[in-house]
């Protein structure tokens, strides 16, 4: 049974129509966008409802396991596979070291903004109490959870259905830009304004680093989990609305480091 591993398994956007998608185009695609709908209210209503329950961790986990067998499920329908390369066709296929090299440095770039803050500020930074128990909610949800629904399903789908790299990329730009509007019922508007951007900017770099990792999530896991890390330590109250300030705009660049490595540890296999 053949896996998707390469670029080179999605079909060319300029050939011709073939047996790539057994469900007809347009039916796909609105399955895609429904599939993406709903998991992704699965994700946060999930947490929003078990939020105050149980432990945030223990609610994160619960949810994410929820939200990818919704995953599998859509994807073996959508593409008449087993449960295996369906598994596959998300993202979990070997792991491409290279791109988690990739990954490793713009997230260890990332990290150094901490002690150079606290040199800048003299303000003290330093890690809370569960702080590793809080990162595992964050890799599961921000890493795992959000890169199969937004990388695996959205854009491998839509790059499986023969959409070009480019058109994939803007078509789920605007899908992530859609489904975030939750957001704005659950956080307040400044929030959700913020994490709407956030996953549109970052939508270009994020595909490249899944695409050229041999269509495996791993990497943008990594990445996409660092971005997140300020929830992990303590900062003094009049220093944090500078340093969230300032992490948010390295969430929005930092992951541009990607175009560095294209033509190197990121090198596309035809080339």
């Amino acid at each position: 049974m053949n896996t998707i591993t390469s670029p080179a398994d999605y079909p060319d956007p300029k050939a011709p129509a073939s047996e790539t998608a057994r469900q007809p185009a347009k039916y796909a695609f609105a399955l895609i966008l429904a599939g993406c709908a709903g998991m992704y209210l699965i994700l946060h209503l999930g947490l929003t409802w078990l939020y105050g329950k149980v432990d945030e961790t223990w609610a994160r986990i619960s949810v994410t396991v929820l939200m990818l067998i919704v995953a599998v499920i859509c994807q073996r329908w959508l593409f008449k596979v087993r449960t295996g390369k369906a598994i596959r066709m998300l993202g979990y296929g070997s792991v491409h070291l290279r791109a988690l090299l990739v990954a490793a440095i713009i997230s260890a770039v990332m990290l150094i903004f901490f002690p150079i803050f606290t040199v800048v500020t003299g303000a003290p930074v330093s890690l809370i109490n569960d702080w590793l128990w809080l990162l595992l909610g964050i890799v599961v949800v921000q890493g795992f959870a959000e890169e199969t629904l937004f990388r695996g399903f959205v854009f491998g789908g839509l790059r499986k259905l023969g959409f070009s790299f480019r058109r994939a990329g803007f078509v789920s730009m605007a899908i992530f830009a859609v489904v975030h509007l939750v957001l704005f019922t659950q956080l307040s508007f400044i929030v959700g304004v913020l994490g709407t951007l956030l996953a549109v900017v970052i939508a270009f770099p994020m595909a490249y680093l899944f695409e050229r990792s041999s269509n495996t999530i791993w990497a943008p896991v990594l990445l996409h989990a660092t971005t997140s890390v300020i929830r992990l330590v303590d900062i003094p109250e009049d220093s944090y609305m500078i340093a969230v300030s300032v992490w948010f705009g390295i969430q929005l660049t930092a992951p541009f480091l990607v175009y560095l490595f294209l033509g190197s540890l990121l090198k596309a296999s035809d080339e």
